[in-house]
């Protein structure tokens, strides 16, 4: 899918007039939540000689004692760290309403959203436009694309040896680690991740969704899901998530190509008297880090990578119809 490697940043022109950050006027940013989310932007922030922690807000009280005695000022009051005057840039953790974010773009500061899955397709796409015109840049964390396993699934696809993709599949059977509660359904809290990465791999836009629902009989809790999505190019992926099995296993990206397939750092191809080589795929040690670092350059005024707020939406819009299946029954154009 074309868009998902397109730039955030504003107009070239008008980006030529961001402010830049150098050494001795760093990047000033505010993260807003310290949850288990925000604790660890913290410290992937503070690990940058680029930004300088200008600001936090929480309204739990428990959750701002754990950064006592960090350096990172706390405040009071959420609009009182959303001042220009006190950071260029926030990082919106949780769940955040669209006036929230209206409100950071309008004072002139950067966004960062780490729920995109938790407001609508057309609110990200209403917001990426207010970005736009607001001559500022909103993104979303997702630190997945940095992980290993999609990494290296990626620079399989980018060899051109796979040759046209057939299918592909992921399989995540874990037991959720008990933490904070959320009201989001299973799709959105835990297929996001995967489906952002999904449509990257494929680089097609979705067509057809079919989805089944894992909940418990007795209570209701959804824990899982099956979702099958065909794609523009021919491509149809299946993923399964269950957060509620005792197993511990993840197969990770796997992908089955007209002239080859992959798996776990693995590139097999078959010769021409049909023996089957795997081979190993080496490709570059990413990490969360480069995240900051695109994000920092995108601040600039640089081309980026980095998900937009149309790939958001795009993504969201793949949920809201695997969620409109799962109820019918049936399967969804998205």
């Amino acid at each position: 899918m074309n868009n998902q490697n397109a730039a955030i940043s504003p107009s070239s022109e008008s980006s030529c007039n961001l402010p830049k950050s150098s050494p001795v006027t760093p990047w000033r940013v505010g993260v807003l939540s310290l949850s288990q989310a925000g604790l660890f932007y913290l410290e992937c922030l503070n690990l940058s000689d680029d930004i300088r922690l200008t600001g936090a807000f929480d309204s739990d009280p428990q959750r701002r004692s754990l950064v006592t005695g960090s350096g990172c000022p706390l405040f009071n009051h959420r609009n009182s760290l959303l001042l220009p005057t006190v950071a260029d840039a926030i990082f919106l953790v949780d769940d955040f309403s669209e006036e929230v974010a209206r409100q950071v773009l309008l004072g002139g500061q950067h966004l960062v959203i780490d729920r995109p899955w938790s407001v609508s397709s057309e609110v990200l796409r209403s917001l990426g436009e207010l970005a736009f015109t607001s001559n500022r840049t909103l993104t979303v964390a997702s630190p997945g694309r940095w992980s290993a396993n999609f990494v290296s699934a990626l620079a399989a696809r980018r060899t051109g040896r796979l040759g046209n993709l057939h299918s592909v599949r992921l399989s995540s059977c874990e037991k959720r680690v008990p933490g904070e509660a959320s009201h989001h359904r299973v799709f959105r809290e835990f297929g996001y991740r995967w489906l952002d990465q999904l449509l990257v791999l494929i680089d097609s836009m979705p067509e057809r969704v079919y989805a089944k629902l894992l909940s418990d009989a007795g209570t209701k809790l959804e824990y899982g899901f099956l979702a099958v999505i065909d794609f523009a190019n021919g491509c149809t992926a299946h993923v399964e998530i269950d957060t509620r099995s005792r197993l511990g296993f993840r197969t990770g990206w796997m992908i089955e190509g007209s002239t080859g397939s992959f798996r776990n750092d693995r590139l097999y191809t078959e010769t021409d008297d049909g023996e089957i080589v795997d081979e190993p795929l080496t490709h570059a040690n990413d990490s969360s880090n480069t995240f900051i670092s695109e994000l920092i350059a995108v601040w600039g005024g640089a081309s980026t990578t980095l998900p937009t707020p149309t790939d958001a939406a795009i993504v969201v819009q793949v949920i809201e119809a695997l969620e409109r299946s799962a109820i019918s029954g049936e399967v969804v154009r998205v």
